[in-house]
């Protein structure tokens, strides 16, 4: 009797121990019948399934994981609506939600941070139906350009004023580091290379260096951090010269020119990507239908990490400005036009002329050796 005691207890044991290695996300999901629920690790490079469900009319769900060495995030998603959550100890999470605000009105318990995340998530959905509703406004010319770029510059604002505050009481959170990588579509409303915004990246690059100095995620806050930095110093330096950052990983020349906003955004900033570089000109014959090629390549492979970073050497401000805020990939200006030594840099006679570059940095064609640009493109992915 004793033996079997003894077992019995190493059962319960080793049961605890390996619930201890594993954190669990259960719940409830109403109205979500035949419908399936993904669980994922969304990860620095890539997004992989861990496991999924087929949900039955109750809608019972529960996944289990190991426990990552570092704080990592993990998301929800039934059909094209997304939970996302952070983990970085045993923890055991339970979600009742509904197929049909799925994303938005979850009630959450076992996680501080996921219930903060929760938090920012709504301030981001808040902040996106104000930037579209001014969007329309413009698009139906009901404001102009010069108070449609205000409102959207305060409504963006808005958002970093609240967004802080998660920042800056725990910078080593994983709650800190999701807030400094929202987007309201393809604008990332943290800007590392913004003088401003650049000390929120600071912060939690410092703190998470210390707790984690070995995390994928750090390395990558700290060469953000430090890129946006020299930027910056450079700008100051000689607000008249090109900046040219000398990062060792990238083999193209550096651009580092504004948006319709004004936000500078280089060419660097989108290391990892395999990126589509365009020099053209908005108010030439070619541009409509250039543009809706464009809109074709980026439809089908941005979600696969493809991106454009389009250059205009338009002489009329305006009339690029109207063209450009509608387009979903990175739409930058050189008021140097013709004299632009970006032109000189990338050897470029005539408009329009691209170039692909790998997610590496290397310079990987350009439109006079590529045959096939749909192939190219799917070679460097």
């Amino acid at each position: 009797m004793r033996n079997l005691s003894f077992i019995t207890g190493l059962l319960i044991l080793l049961q605890a121990c390996s619930d201890n290695a594993n954190f669990i996300v259960e719940g409830n999901v109403q109205n979500a019948e035949s419908k399936t629920l993904y669980f994922e690790l969304f990860g620095l490079s890539n997004t992989a399934i861990i496991d999924s469900v087929v949900l039955d009319e109750q809608g019972d769900f529960k996944f289990k994981a190991p426990l990552p060495d570092y704080p990592e995030f993990y998301r929800l998603r039934l059909d094209r609506q997304r939970i996302f959550l952070a983990v970085d100890s045993a923890v055991h999470i339970s979600i009742e939600a509904s197929a049909e605000n799925f994303s938005t009105s979850y009630r959450l318990s076992g996680s501080d941070y996921c219930i903060q995340m929760q938090e920012l998530a709504l301030l981001q959905s808040h902040t996106r139906r104000q930037y579209d509703s001014i969007q329309s406004l413009f698009n139906n010319k009901k404001v102009e350009e010069e108070a449609y770029i205000d409102l959207v510059l305060n409504c963006i604002d808005k958002h970093k004023k609240q967004a802080q505050d998660y920042i800056f009481s725990n910078p080593a959170s994983p709650v800190a580091y999701f807030a400094l990588f929202q987007r309201i579509h393809k604008l990332l409303i943290f800007d590392p290379f913004s003088d401003q915004d650049n000390r929120h990246f600071a912060a939690v690059a410092t703190a998470w260096n210390v707790h984690f100095p070995h995390a994928g995620r750090t390395r990558q806050l700290v060469n953000l951090t430090m890129q946006g930095m020299s930027s910056i110093r450079k700008q100051r330096i000689t607000p008249e010269d090109i900046p040219v950052i000398e990062i060792d990983a990238l083999r193209f020349f550096e651009i580092n020119l504004p948006n319709v906003f004004g936000q500078n955004i280089p060419l660097s900033s989108l290391e990892g990507k395999v990126i589509l570089l365009d020099f053209t000109a908005f108010q030439a014959d070619y541009s409509a239908a250039r543009t809706i090629q464009m809109r074709e390549l980026y439809n089908r492979y941005e979600i696969y990490g493809f991106e454009i970073y389009q250059v205009s050497l338009d002489p009329d401000e305006h009339f690029w400005k109207t063209g450009a805020l509608n387009l979903p990939w990175i739409c930058v200006r050189d008021k140097n036009l013709q004299n632009s030594a970006y032109l000189s840099m990338y050897n470029v006679s005539n408009l329009p002329s691209y170039f692909l570059i790998d997610k590496q940095g290397n310079l990987a064609g350009r439109d006079e050796t590529i045959q096939n640009l749909d192939e190219a493109i799917q070679k460097l992915l």
